[in-house]
């Protein structure tokens, strides 16, 4: 005959370790799902630039931009196509490709870069990281900005310079009334959750 009372601990022991490992899959399961969700894409970005010199007043923009970033590991990366940049004058524009960019040779600006911070109660976001312009790579350039959430996006504006001579951007000395060598540069980038 059976000894029922002499198996009891062992099957309860094995009840333990099933829901144990239930609670363990569910769990990881919901992490997994979750961090899918935690994946931003640049749904719209508009990029508007200033230079103010003694003569001359220059603003253009950009719109052609990409990106990602994830919420868990807080990385964020950012391609933005130079070709698309424009100014209003139309020879203008052509000198800012052809003699300062150099938008043929270097078709890509990319920024690769960790949040450092993303606060939505103060709704600060800080992002340090690797900034590649006219072929050239500043590191641990800092840009601070503002979130404004939404359902499901997140719109960040962000307001920061770049030195020209920081990328090796030379500028005349002839044309440094018409061009300053600091671009202020004013950003609205919204971003959506990955589907």
């Amino acid at each position: 005959m059976l000894d029922t009372k002499r198996w009891e601990p062992l099957n309860l022991f094995h009840k333990k370790i099933f829901f144990l490992l239930l609670f363990f899959w569910i769990l990881t399961t919901n992490l997994f799902a979750d961090t899918k969700t935690k994946s931003l894409v640049v749904k719209v970005a508009k990029i508007h630039f200033l230079s103010e010199a003694p003569q001359e007043t220059i603003r253009g923009n950009i719109t052609n931009v990409s990106g990602s970033a994830n919420m868990v590991s807080k990385k964020v990366s950012i391609q933005i196509e130079m070709k698309n940049i424009n100014v209003p004058n139309r020879l203008m524009n052509r000198h800012m490709h052809e003699n300062y960019l150099e938008t043929e040779k270097y078709p890509t600006t990319t920024f690769m870069g960790v949040m450092r911070r993303w606060d939505r109660k103060s709704k600060i976001v800080e992002i340090e990281g690797d900034l590649t312009l006219h072929g050239v790579t500043k590191k641990n350039f800092k840009i601070q900005g503002s979130i404004e959430e939404g359902e499901k996006e997140f719109l960040i504006r962000s307001n920061f310079d770049i030195h020209l001579t920081d990328f090796k951007i030379d500028v005349p000395k002839l044309v440094i009334l018409k061009l300053n060598e600091t671009i202020q540069i004013e950003s609205e980038i919204l971003w959506t959750y990955q589907e």
